[in-house]
């Protein structure tokens, strides 16, 4: 196992707790926050546009919008000497001021989300090179493992122990696919006349087929949206990630829509960061994964060779942790809930920005 990265004082200072802001901070969290900004040493007192002092701005009522964002360069590869001024950010079109900027890595709580119903030498693979997130977990970094096919289930609930996510990891290959709820409440109908193929009975004395999971019985959007909901209570001030590996194949049996788990994982602030497999690799265009990735800030990977599947894991990793921190004041919220649009920009021709589509102002709805 590779040896933690170690981290200089100031990194540690900020990894440690509750210096970190943690997007849209009410009045309390801002009033917490207020001397970690007023410690920045600006040549002047930050104004607005209207002259107004940001300080006093900060003490009264403001929502602060905290917006990670990752820039890559025409190889794929992370840009990481980009400035303040580099940066443009609009709020529903119209320009924000960036009140406060950062490159400090953020610790992670992070959630690996296993496809338990690719097909069983995909699964093996899959499960053998997830081994290599046990070298990206840095020293306050949580994850938590979960596998899916009809329904999610949880593995192993969060941990900073490589060893214990190790162990879970290995367990993922004793554990087989399950694509229907546990014997005990069906006890008759046509689903208990027996093995088939392609509809046609087995007969006796002719071997089942290799156990897998019928492609249309996985249900990604419950899979996601069970992750978020396992992530929306971890403490503030750590980068919430859903790190999923799958084949991109969908149930139309969801019990969650698109919307309904994009909209969760805007409204906890959750990255969603892919990496397909088996005929995700090869599918064009836009996918599930793809899609819940682009609206979520975070980003979607799928690796023509299995041997590029460690290579990918630790690139999101990388990608997940080092962004850069962009945070603007934006409006009152409504009384109402209301999505408002993001859209980031950056002075450097060739590059690729990647941030979330949006958040949600306002109430939340119960």
């Amino acid at each position: 196992m590779a040896p933690r990265p170690q981290l200089c004082a100031s990194q540690k200072s900020r990894l440690e707790g509750g210096s970190v802001i943690r997007s849209r901070l009410r009045l309390t969290a801002a009033l917490a926050l207020a001397g970690w900004f007023l410690a920045l040493p600006p040549p002047a007192a930050p104004q607005a546009e209207s002259g107004e002092d940001i300080r006093y701005r900060l003490r009264t009522s403001v929502d602060l919008v905290l917006v990670p964002v990752t820039v890559k360069d025409a190889d794929n590869n992370l840009v990481t000497d980009l400035q303040r001024e580099d940066f443009r950010l609009f709020e529903d079109g119209e320009e924000q001021l960036i009140r406060h900027f950062s490159v400090d890595p953020f610790p992670l709580s992070a959630l690996l989300l296993v496809d338990a119903g690719l097909d069983p030498r995909q699964y093996q693979t899959v499960q053998e090179s997830l081994s290599v997130f046990l070298s990206a977990i840095g020293p306050y970094d949580e994850f938590a493992l979960y596998a899916f096919d009809t329904y999610p289930r949880q593995v192993l609930d969060f941990t900073r122990d490589p060893d214990t996510l190790g162990a879970a990891i290995r367990s993922l290959a004793r554990e087989p696919s399950r694509t229907a709820p546990a014997s005990g409440g069906m006890t008759g109908g046509p689903m208990t006349a027996g093995p088939r193929i392609n509809t046609v009975p087995i007969a006796p004395g002719v071997s089942d087929p290799v156990p897998q999971a019928p492609k249309s019985v996985k249900a990604i959007h419950d899979a996601l949206f069970a992750a978020a909901l396992s992530l929306r209570d971890r403490e503030p001030g750590r980068r919430r990630v859903i790190f999923i590996i799958s084949d991109g194949r969908n149930s139309r049996l969801n019990a969650r829509t698109y919307d309904e788990t994009r909209d969760l994982l805007l409204a906890e602030e959750i990255s969603v960061y892919a990496v397909g497999v088996g005929s995700a690799r090869l599918a064009l265009g836009t996918t599930v994964l793809s899609d819940y990735a682009g609206a979520t800030g975070g980003d979607f990977y799928a690796p023509l060779k299995k041997e590029s599947l460690a290579g990918a894991y630790m690139r999101v990793v990388e990608q997940a942790r080092y962004q850069y921190t962009l945070v603007y004041a934006t409006r009152p919220a409504p009384a109402s809930r209301e999505y408002r649009s993001i859209r980031v920009e950056v002075d450097r021709p060739k590059v690729t920005v990647r941030a979330r589509d949006g958040y949600f102002a306002g109430a939340p709805e119960h």
